[in-house]
């Protein structure tokens, strides 16, 4: 349902244009969703939109996009995906004009002839205020149209109109701050279009990186950057991947290797074939993590929203009792101008933006104040080991060779690496990479057998060489362990893992790998007690020994071992019964129930699409740093928070004071409440930076 023919190109100016959107006036209340997905189209860099009119303004990069490109994406929109989303009424520079206007005719024209314009403009918020006490609400609306009605009907036009433009105006400022915070947010959801050359067949041509289609092979080079996720299939390549993973140095990138939508060829040529593109790739993700995070209301807004309405109904009594008191009007109208609700509902969810800008840019993707909320309360983090506190790689840390005089360390080691290679298993990957950082040679051997969990079967200068487990070269090659028992226990107390080598079914030598433990691991962990973090727990698949040494290596306070996808989910059950309130740290598709389990759940950077799908947090980069990073910028939201609240309460309390014992009129209580609100909201809006 696009409703494509109804959409219509009203006015266009370079880097400006405004279009009729008929179901805008009918869909009223889709216009917060509307107006989100206006800000994801590339180039778009702010957005205007008029409901009643059903007209919207968009403000654009006239080197990313155009207004004919725009009109198309618009017309596009699938509206039965439409959600409710909340949307305030905008006000733009032609009323704060139009109220200038009418203040200019209330000083100089006579008062007969003022009354009819200064009415005329303040009618709709008067209008506004009626609305809102025939659906039975106390808001701001009642109050602004309470005071303004005082004033009309005390025949104080002068007094009604300035108090008119300055509450407008007010609203303005309120809104463009608003504005900007969800701006800010929206470079981050803008996908990069730009021409890339692609192999189709036999044939090689330039298209609009919007036109690809999985399976078309990229021609990429050095400047280029790359448009959808993808496998390298020839060629090698420095890769830029900071905008992904914030790895400062390229990365080398050759044939089977996997890219990233969003990062950049810093040198070399590749041949890249698109596997995710469009909706499908990481940095599409990404902004559909970023839209729904917009919508989503956290209890702190909602508290506030209530605080807001009861300081209505508050500001509502000061006056009747003011005015009961001293039968002053202008009083009672100074009173109804001072309004906390403005500030209250407004700098919450802008200090949540603005946090959550500022987290996307030291990456860190936040879903919404909820999570931040969450992320400031919690007590308990809860690590999965593999891919979180380790890396999925293993080291090789031990090469002990059994017959040194023909197969010492080295040449074990080169051996071991040289049959190795023909497999994919983890530890497999690790001796070739221990391999070819000491530089080792390729040893020539025979055919290599792949014996399913067990191990390699090849022939070696005339001798059968077997490698694998020691249940495997024991029960299947009566090879005999007992000489060599008392070193191999010892590399099994460090918790290694072994790989055996035999030569003719007599044992020559093993290898002791250990899991990659992150080198920031131990810091982060210490870092998040030093942020109130009381207890830290480990959940490994492990056997006991491996993760008690694991966790007290790295200080952590307790461990479960031998963990299932089921029983991850028990333990953070058992903690959260226990009172405590849980971040659960994970990557793997077995970690999804238990990310959904947790007060709040963050999936690494490279963990699966439905880790990140679970999760309330998802990690941009490779690093454990962006855990303390997120408690750290969750704390200072929920501070900055509540003192807003705080300086909101305080300061429009001072002027209600002011203003009901006749020390300020109506003109400068209004002045002063709209100049605290927007104050306030600044405030708010600089935690971005």
């Amino acid at each position: 349902m696009t409703h494509s023919s109804s959409i219509t190109l009203v006015h266009s100016l370079p880097g400006r244009m405004r279009v009729r959107v008929p179901l805008l006036r009918e869909r009223e209340d889709d216009a917060g969703w509307l107006k989100a997905q206006l800000l994801s189209f590339s180039g778009v860099k702010s957005v205007r939109l008029r409901p009643a009119a059903a007209s919207a303004v968009l403000m654009y990069d006239t080197q990313k996009t155009d207004s004919a490109a725009l009109l198309e994406q618009l017309s596009r929109l699938d509206w039965s995906l439409a959600q409710e989303k909340e949307y305030e009424p905008e006000y733009c520079g032609g009323d704060n004009l139009l109220n200038l206007v009418g203040l200019a005719a209330t000083q100089f024209l006579p008062k007969r002839w003022a009354a009819l314009p200064a009415i005329a403009l303040m009618a709709p918020t008067v209008a506004e205020g009626v609305e809102s006490l025939c659906r039975k609400e106390l808001n701001v609306e009642v109050l602004d149209a309470l005071a303004l009605s005082l004033s009309i009907v005390r025949g104080d036009y002068r007094t009604a109109m300035l108090t008119q433009t300055l509450l407008t105006l007010g609203e303005y400022f309120e809104q463009e701050t608003s504005r900007h915070s969800d701006e800010l947010l929206s470079e981050l959801m803008q996908p990069q279009h730009h021409a890339v050359w692609v192999e189709r067949g036999d044939a090689r041509e330039e298209i609009s990186a919007d036109g690809l289609v999985n399976g078309d092979v990229m021609l990429l080079g050095p400047g280029d950057n790359i448009p959808a996720d993808g496998t390298v299939i020839r060629g090698t390549g420095l890769i830029n991947q900071a905008s992904m993973t914030g790895e400062s140095v390229p990365v080398r990138r050759e044939s089977g290797s996997w890219v990233f939508a969003g990062t950049q060829v810093q040198d070399g040529n590749v041949a890249v074939r698109a596997e995710r593109v469009g909706d499908d790739s990481s940095t599409a993700s990404i902004r559909r993590f970023i839209t729904d995070s917009l919508s989503q209301r956290s209890e702190t807004q909602q508290v506030t929203q209530r605080m807001a309405d009861r300081r209505v109904a508050i500001t509502l009594g000061a006056g009747a009792g003011v005015f009961a008191l001293t039968r002053d009007w202008q009083r009672l109208a100074s009173v109804f101008l001072v309004d906390y609700s403005c500030a209250l509902k407004l700098s919450t969810p802008i200090a949540f933006k603005s946090v959550m800008y500022k987290a996307a840019t030291s990456g860190l993707l936040l879903k919404g104040g909820r999570a931040i909320e969450q992320l400031a309360d919690i007590d308990t983090v809860v690590f999965d080991k593999t891919g979180t506190l380790t890396h999925g790689d293993m080291l090789v840390t031990d090469v002990v060779s059994f017959a040194p005089e023909t197969t010492w360390a080295r040449r074990l080691l080169a051996i071991a690496a040289s049959v190795e290679e023909h497999s994919n298993h983890p530890l497999a990957r690790a001796v070739v990479n221990a391999a070819a950082q000491h530089e080792l040679p390729h040893i020539n051997h025979g055919e290599v057998e792949y014996v399913i969990a067990h191990g390699l079967i090849s022939e070696l200068e005339g001798n059968r060489m077997v490698i694998g487990s020691r249940h495997f070269l024991r029960e299947h090659y009566q090879i005999d362990f007992a000489p060599f028992q008392n070193q191999i226990e010892e590399l099994e107390e460090k918790g290694r893992h072994l790989l055996f080598i035999s030569l003719n079914e007599q044992l020559v030598g093993m290898i002791g790998l250990q899991d990659n433990v992150r080198d920031e691991a131990a810091e982060v962990i210490a870092h998040l007690r030093e942020l109130g973090v009381r207890q830290i727990v480990l959940l490994t698949g492990d056997k006991q020994q491996k993760a008690e040494q694991l966790a007290d290596a790295l200080g952590i306070d307790r461990y479960f071992a031998e963990a299932t996808p089921e029983s991850k989910v028990e333990v953070v059950q058992a903690l959260q019964e226990q009172g405590c309130r849980v971040l659960f740290v994970g990557d793997g598709v077995n970690d999804a129930p238990a990310l959904t389990q947790a007060d709040i759940g963050m999936a690494m950077n490279q963990s699966t699409e439905l880790a990140q799908q679970a999760a309330d947090a998802v990690l941009m980069r490779d690093s454990l740093h962006g855990v303390a990073t997120a408690r750290e910028l969750a704390s200072e939201a929920m501070s900055l928070v509540n003192s807003n609240i705080k300086i909101t309460e305080w300061v429009n309390s001072g002027i209600m004071l002011a203003a009901a014992m006749g020390k300020l009129s109506p003109t400068l209580s209004a002045l002063l409440h709209n100049g605290t609100t927007i104050g306030v909201l600044l405030r708010s809006l600089s935690a971005r930076k």
